[in-house]
Protein backbone atom coordinates (compact mmCIF):
# COMPACT_ATOMS: atom_id res chain seq x y z
CA UNK A 1 0.00 0.00 0.00
CA UNK A 2 1.18 3.12 -0.74
CA UNK A 3 2.59 5.59 2.46
CA UNK A 4 0.44 8.17 1.83
CA UNK A 5 -2.75 5.56 2.63
CA UNK A 6 -0.51 4.52 5.32
CA UNK A 7 0.11 7.14 6.78
CA UNK A 8 -4.13 8.57 6.54
CA UNK A 9 -4.65 5.50 8.35
CA UNK A 10 -2.78 5.57 10.91
CA UNK A 11 -3.99 9.41 11.48
CA UNK A 12 -7.67 8.53 11.34
CA UNK A 13 -7.13 5.60 13.48
CA UNK A 14 -5.52 7.64 15.91
CA UNK A 15 -7.38 10.91 15.86
CA UNK A 16 -10.40 8.65 16.55
CA UNK A 17 -8.77 7.05 19.78
CA UNK A 18 -8.60 11.01 20.85
CA UNK A 19 -12.20 12.12 19.69
CA UNK A 20 -13.09 8.50 21.39
CA UNK A 21 -12.03 9.37 24.61
CA UNK A 22 -13.33 13.16 24.11
CA UNK A 23 -16.85 11.14 24.04
CA UNK A 24 -16.61 9.31 27.09
CA UNK A 25 -15.52 11.81 28.75
CA UNK A 26 -18.24 14.40 28.17
CA UNK A 27 -20.72 11.80 27.59
CA UNK A 28 -20.29 9.19 30.64
CA UNK A 29 -19.04 11.80 33.26
CA UNK A 30 -15.71 9.46 33.30
CA UNK A 31 -12.71 11.03 35.27
CA UNK A 32 -9.90 12.04 32.85
CA UNK A 33 -7.68 10.32 34.59
CA UNK A 34 -9.36 7.13 33.06
CA UNK A 35 -9.95 8.45 28.95
CA UNK A 36 -6.10 9.74 29.45
CA UNK A 37 -5.21 5.87 29.91
CA UNK A 38 -7.72 4.98 27.51
CA UNK A 39 -6.13 7.17 24.81
CA UNK A 40 -2.65 5.76 26.10
CA UNK A 41 -3.67 2.14 25.61
CA UNK A 42 -5.75 2.27 22.74
CA UNK A 43 -3.27 4.78 20.73
CA UNK A 44 -0.02 2.57 22.01
CA UNK A 45 -2.01 -0.65 20.30
CA UNK A 46 -2.30 0.89 17.54
CA UNK A 47 1.46 1.85 17.18
CA UNK A 48 2.20 -1.76 18.27
CA UNK A 49 1.13 -2.28 14.48
CA UNK A 50 3.58 -0.20 13.04
CA UNK A 51 5.90 -3.23 11.92
CA UNK A 52 3.53 -5.01 10.47
CA UNK A 53 2.13 -2.56 8.05
CA UNK A 54 5.03 0.36 7.55
CA UNK A 55 8.43 0.20 6.10
CA UNK A 56 9.95 3.45 6.02
CA UNK A 57 10.58 4.82 9.55
CA UNK A 58 10.17 8.67 8.11
CA UNK A 59 6.45 7.63 7.93
CA UNK A 60 6.66 7.08 11.49
CA UNK A 61 8.69 10.36 12.22
CA UNK A 62 5.71 12.53 10.26
CA UNK A 63 3.00 10.94 12.23
CA UNK A 64 5.16 11.92 15.60
CA UNK A 65 5.75 15.37 14.32
CA UNK A 66 2.14 15.17 13.08
CA UNK A 67 0.39 14.48 16.59
CA UNK A 68 3.12 16.74 18.44
CA UNK A 69 1.70 19.59 16.90
CA UNK A 70 -1.72 18.62 17.66
CA UNK A 71 -1.23 17.45 21.11
CA UNK A 72 0.61 20.97 21.47
CA UNK A 73 -2.05 22.91 20.26
CA UNK A 74 -5.19 21.12 22.12
CA UNK A 75 -3.33 21.99 25.03
CA UNK A 76 -2.56 25.01 24.18
CA UNK A 77 -6.13 25.90 23.55
CA UNK A 78 -7.54 23.68 26.33
CA UNK A 79 -9.23 20.86 23.75
CA UNK A 80 -9.35 17.46 24.91
CA UNK A 81 -10.13 17.89 28.63
CA UNK A 82 -10.12 14.37 28.73
CA UNK A 83 -6.31 13.78 28.26
CA UNK A 84 -5.19 17.16 29.34
CA UNK A 85 -7.52 18.02 32.31
CA UNK A 86 -5.55 15.59 35.15
CA UNK A 87 -4.38 19.13 36.80
CA UNK A 88 -0.83 18.64 36.81
CA UNK A 89 2.05 19.11 34.64
CA UNK A 90 3.02 16.34 32.59
CA UNK A 91 5.10 15.75 29.18
CA UNK A 92 4.43 11.58 28.94
CA UNK A 93 1.61 12.74 25.66
CA UNK A 94 4.90 13.96 23.97
CA UNK A 95 7.27 11.71 24.91
CA UNK A 96 5.22 8.72 24.20
CA UNK A 97 4.78 9.37 20.42
CA UNK A 98 8.11 10.38 20.70
CA UNK A 99 9.21 7.13 21.77
CA UNK A 100 7.13 5.02 19.92
CA UNK A 101 9.28 7.02 16.78
CA UNK A 102 12.55 6.77 18.50
CA UNK A 103 11.83 2.51 19.11
CA UNK A 104 10.69 1.94 15.55
CA UNK A 105 13.98 3.81 14.05
CA UNK A 106 16.20 1.78 16.34
CA UNK A 107 14.16 -1.50 15.38
CA UNK A 108 15.07 -0.99 11.62
CA UNK A 109 18.65 -0.14 12.29
CA UNK A 110 19.29 -2.72 14.27
CA UNK A 111 16.92 -5.27 11.98
CA UNK A 112 15.49 -6.57 15.36
CA UNK A 113 11.69 -5.97 16.59
CA UNK A 114 12.65 -7.01 20.07
CA UNK A 115 13.66 -3.32 20.11
CA UNK A 116 10.81 -2.03 19.20
CA UNK A 117 8.21 -4.57 20.59
CA UNK A 118 9.65 -5.21 24.22
CA UNK A 119 10.14 -1.35 25.25
CA UNK A 120 6.94 0.16 23.88
CA UNK A 121 4.97 -2.96 24.97
CA UNK A 122 6.00 -2.17 28.70
CA UNK A 123 5.45 1.66 28.04
CA UNK A 124 1.38 0.63 26.93
CA UNK A 125 0.62 -1.94 29.25
CA UNK A 126 2.56 -1.97 32.10
CA UNK A 127 1.50 1.37 32.59
CA UNK A 128 -1.80 1.24 32.00
CA UNK A 129 -1.96 -1.94 34.68
CA UNK A 130 -0.14 0.30 37.14
CA UNK A 131 -2.49 2.82 36.93
CA UNK A 132 -5.58 0.95 37.50
CA UNK A 133 -4.08 -1.55 40.49
CA UNK A 134 -2.78 1.63 41.70
CA UNK A 135 -5.65 3.07 41.96
CA UNK A 136 -8.07 0.44 43.87
CA UNK A 137 -5.29 -1.20 45.52
CA UNK A 138 -2.51 0.81 45.94
CA UNK A 139 -1.52 -0.79 49.54
CA UNK A 140 0.95 2.10 50.30
CA UNK A 141 0.67 5.38 48.49
CA UNK A 142 4.32 6.89 48.26
CA UNK A 143 5.53 10.23 47.10
CA UNK A 144 8.59 11.07 44.86
CA UNK A 145 10.13 14.44 44.02
CA UNK A 146 6.42 15.66 45.19
CA UNK A 147 4.62 12.47 42.19
CA UNK A 148 2.40 9.86 44.03
CA UNK A 149 3.41 6.48 43.47
CA UNK A 150 1.76 3.36 45.27
CA UNK A 151 3.31 -0.29 46.28
CA UNK A 152 0.39 -1.67 44.65
CA UNK A 153 1.16 -0.07 41.36
CA UNK A 154 4.45 -0.81 41.12
CA UNK A 155 3.97 -4.32 41.84
CA UNK A 156 1.40 -4.51 38.57
CA UNK A 157 4.41 -2.97 36.69
CA UNK A 158 7.11 -5.18 37.88
CA UNK A 159 4.54 -8.25 37.45
CA UNK A 160 3.55 -7.01 33.88
CA UNK A 161 7.00 -5.78 32.83
CA UNK A 162 8.27 -9.30 34.31
CA UNK A 163 5.98 -11.89 31.82
CA UNK A 164 6.50 -9.34 28.53
CA UNK A 165 10.09 -9.17 29.03
CA UNK A 166 10.24 -13.36 29.37
CA UNK A 167 8.03 -13.81 26.60
CA UNK A 168 10.34 -11.41 24.28
CA UNK A 169 13.41 -12.63 26.02
CA UNK A 170 12.61 -16.32 25.61
CA UNK A 171 11.13 -15.77 21.35
CA UNK A 172 14.64 -13.42 20.96
CA UNK A 173 17.77 -14.03 22.93
CA UNK A 174 19.53 -17.47 22.71
CA UNK A 175 20.87 -17.32 26.35
CA UNK A 176 20.25 -19.19 29.43
CA UNK A 177 19.05 -18.43 32.34
CA UNK A 178 16.22 -16.42 30.50
CA UNK A 179 14.34 -15.98 33.70
CA UNK A 180 16.72 -14.47 35.52
CA UNK A 181 17.62 -12.11 32.85
CA UNK A 182 13.56 -11.08 32.60
CA UNK A 183 13.79 -10.68 36.62
CA UNK A 184 16.78 -8.04 36.36
CA UNK A 185 14.80 -6.33 33.75
CA UNK A 186 11.38 -6.31 35.18
CA UNK A 187 13.07 -4.97 38.58
CA UNK A 188 15.30 -2.45 37.31
CA UNK A 189 12.82 -0.36 34.93
CA UNK A 190 9.99 -0.70 37.67
CA UNK A 191 12.66 1.34 39.54
CA UNK A 192 13.10 3.80 36.83
CA UNK A 193 8.99 3.71 36.86
CA UNK A 194 8.89 4.64 40.42
CA UNK A 195 11.64 7.84 40.16
CA UNK A 196 10.45 8.92 36.70
CA UNK A 197 7.82 11.89 37.50
CA UNK A 198 6.20 14.66 35.29
CA UNK A 199 5.46 11.77 32.15
CA UNK A 200 9.07 11.44 32.07
CA UNK A 201 8.48 7.62 32.40
CA UNK A 202 7.40 7.15 28.85
CA UNK A 203 10.89 8.46 27.74
CA UNK A 204 13.07 6.80 30.59
CA UNK A 205 11.52 3.51 30.40
CA UNK A 206 12.42 2.57 26.58
CA UNK A 207 15.43 3.98 26.95
CA UNK A 208 16.50 1.92 30.46
CA UNK A 209 14.99 -1.37 28.69
CA UNK A 210 17.26 -0.72 25.39
CA UNK A 211 20.54 -0.29 26.93
CA UNK A 212 19.54 -3.31 28.65
CA UNK A 213 18.23 -5.33 25.59
CA UNK A 214 21.99 -4.20 24.47
CA UNK A 215 23.90 -5.61 27.06
CA UNK A 216 21.93 -8.76 27.10
CA UNK A 217 22.72 -9.26 23.22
Amino acid sequence: MNDFYIFLIYSVALLSIMLLSQFLYKKFRLNNEWTRKFAHLGSGIIALTYPAYVTNHYLVLALTISFTLILFFSKKLGYFKSIFGVGRTSYGDLFFVWSSWLLFWLYQYKHDTIYFYLPFSIVVFADTFAAIIGKYIPLKKLFFFGSQKSIGGSLAFFITTLLLSYYFFQASLHIENIFLYSLLHAMILTLVEALSVKGWDNLTIPVTSVIMIYIMY
